[in-house]
């Protein structure tokens, strides 16, 4: 059986707005370059950024390319 590369496998926690919670900028740009890398052909938005999130202090990200002010 092959071995399989990279990390276990980790649960993804979520925030209370549903979306993807990582834990600091690092592992969400790292997320970010790997959906990048790989495309997303059964979507038609790709993710561009990452962003601090104002609930839960976790990382999201977005398809928007421009933050927006509050």
């Amino acid at each position: 059986m092959p071995r399989r590369r990279g990390r276990p496998h980790r649960p993804r926690t979520r925030c209370p707005s549903g979306k993807v919670r990582f834990k600091d900028r690092i592992a969400a740009t790292l997320a970010l370059a790997t959906i990048q890398r790989q495309g997303r052909p059964d979507r038609d938005k790709m993710e561009a950024r990452a962003y601090r999130c104002p609930d839960c202090a976790g990382w999201h990200l977005t398809s928007s390319r421009t933050r927006t002010a509050r």
